[in-house]
C-alpha cells in the first residue's frame, strides 16, 4: 500500500496527470503523429484543471494547459514521470498553432478526473483517468474500447493499525521510509527548515527539473515530510524511521479519509497534520495526544485555501511548519532512544 503511493515525479502531479492521458493517447494512434495535424480535446475537474493550468511546466517554463498538452504529446517517455523527456522542437510546433486545443471544465466531476482526446483527420483515441493521477480507468479509439480497468480501492487504515505497524519495524517498511527521505530534494543546507521547505516548494511549481518524491499524489506533501526528516535521520540514523513512517502512513490515512485534491490547501489538512503526529509518535506520544496535536495544527491552519499551484504555495508551506515546530517539542536523541528502544 504505501510502495503505491510513493512516486518519484518531475513537476506538479495535475499537470502530469493530463499529459500523461495525452502520451498515451498518442501511444494508441494507428496512423502517424503530424504534430501540425492534431487537434486535442480535454475534459476535467475543475480542481485539476486548476492546478494543471497554474504551475510552469519543467523544460518548456511556461504555464498553461495548451503547454501541459504539448509536454504530454512531445515526451519521449512512456512513463508518468514525463517531463523530463520532453522534445522542446517537437512541442513548439503544437505551442506556436492556433485553436488546437478545447477544454472542458466537467461540473460533475471532483478530484482527479481528466479526459483526453486525441484526433487526427482518420481516428481519436480517448484516455480517461480517475481516482489517482497516473490511474488510467479506459482507453478506446474510434468508439472502441481497447481497454477499461475498475477503479483502484481507496486504500484505508487507521491510526491504531498505523501504530500497531510501526511499532513491528518491520525492516521492508523501514527501508521504504529511508527512500523517502533519503531521495527527497534537500534544498539550501544554510538556510533554516522553515525557509528551505517554502523554497523547494516555490521552485517546484515554478518549473523545477528536479526530481521529487511525492506521497498520494502530492510533491509539495513529499518535500514537507521529506525534508524534516532527512534532518532528523542525519541526526539520529535508523531511529527515526519508525517516525517517518509513521508520518507517511498518517498521509495515507488521510487521503482515504479525504480526497487527493480539493480547494482545501492539502499542507493544511494532510501534510502538516501528519508531520506533527510523525513528531509526536518519536516522542513517545499515546494515540490519544497525536490525535489531539493533529486537530491542534488543523484547527490553527483551517483557512488556508488552494488557489491553485502557485509560487505562493511556498508561503503557505513555511506557515504550515512553523505551526507545525510550534506545537511539538524537537525530536532529542534520547527522546528517540526511549521510544524506540523496545
Amino acid at each position: 500500500m504505501l510502495q503505491s503511493e510513493i512516486v518519484e515525479v518531475t513537476g506538479c502531479t495535475e499537470p502530469a496527470s493530463v499529459a500523461f492521458a495525452f502520451l498515451r493517447a498518442r501511444r494508441h494512434l494507428n496512423g502517424p503523429f503530424d504534430p501540425r495535424m492534431v487537434k486535442a480535446r480535454l475534459y476535467a475537474s475543475a480542481e485539476v484543471l486548476r492546478n494543471a493550468s497554474t504551475a510552469v511546466v519543467p523544460l518548456l517554463n511556461r504555464r498553461g494547459l495548451p503547454t501541459v498538452v504539448a509536454a504530454g504529446l512531445s515526451s519521449r517517455s512512456d512513463q508518468f514521470n514525463l517531463f523530463p523527456g520532453v522534445e522542446r522542437k517537437l512541442a513548439r510546433v503544437l505551442l506556436r498553432r492556433r485553436s488546437w486545443l478545447k477544454v472542458t471544465r466537467m461540473a460533475g466531476k471532483r478530484g482527479v478526473y481528466v479526459k483526453a482526446i486525441l484526433s487526427t483527420p482518420t481516428e481519436a483515441v480517448t484516455v480517461v483517468i480517475k481516482g489517482r493521477h497516473d490511474e488510467i480507468r479506459a482507453i478506446s479509439r474510434n468508439g472502441r474500447t481497447l481497454s477499461r480497468t475498475a477503479q483502484q480501492r481507496t486504500q484505508r487504515i487507521s491510526m491504531r493499525e498505523i501504530a500497531t505497524a510501526v511499532r513491528k519495524r518491520d525492516r521492508h517498511l523501514e527501508k521504504i521510509a529511508r527512500d523517502f527521505i533519503t531521495r527527497q530534494v534537500r534544498g539550501n543546507p544554510s538556510q533554516s527548515l522553515p525557509k528551505r521547505v517554502a523554497a523547494l516548494v516555490r521552485a517546484r511549481m515554478c518549473g523545477s527539473s528536479s526530481p521529487v518524491m511525492t506521497i498520494t499524489g502530492s510533491g509539495n506533501h513529499g518535500i514537507f515530510l521529506g525534508v524534516p526528516f532527512f534532518d532528523l535521520y542525519r541526526q539520529h540514523g535508523a531511529r527515526v524511521l519508525p517516525a517517518a513512517l509513521f508520518a507517511l502512513l498518517t498521509v495515507v490515512h488521510m487521503t482515504g479519509k479525504r480526497s487527493r485534491i480539493s480547494d482545501e490547501c492539502g499542507l493544511a489538512t494532510k501534510a502538516a497534520p501528519a508531520l506533527a503526529a510523525g513528531l509526536a509518535f518519536a516522542r513517545g506520544a499515546s494515540i490519544a495526544e497525536i490525535r489531539r496535536v493533529m486537530c491542534s495544527v488543523s484547527e490553527t491552519l483551517h483557512k488556508m485555501k488552494c488557489h491553485g499551484a502557485r509560487a505562493s504555495c511556498g508561503r503557505k508551506a513555511e506557515r504550515a511548519l512553523r505551526v507545525v515546530l510550534a506545537q511539538t517539542q524537537p525530536v532529542t536523541t534520547e527522546e528517540t532512544e526511549r521510544a524506540y528502544a523496545k
